[in-house]
């Protein structure tokens, strides 16, 4: 049975490591792995929240709940 995740990447990999995104499919795919990239992810809020936008950290959170709801393993 080959097991399958999804693939979130983080905004500091997607803009200044993106070659660390690409061994971790490499890798995953290695071992066996089918990897899902939904393509509508967009930041988990986390950047917002550090900076004090709780309130536009949640929706962004909120946003990323939506986009992975269907994924029954995430990588990040």
């Amino acid at each position: 049975m080959t097991q399958s995740v999804a693939l979130f990447v983080t905004c500091l990999v997607d803009q200044l490591f993106p070659q660390v995104g690409e061994s971790v499919v490499r890798v995953l795919q290695r071992l066996g792995v089918e990897v899902d990239f939904p393509p509508d992810q967009t930041c988990c809020g986390q950047p917002a929240f550090n900076a004090g936008f709780v309130s536009d950290a949640r929706a962004v959170a909120r946003r990323f709940l939506d986009v992975f709801s269907d994924s029954e393993y995430i990588v990040v």
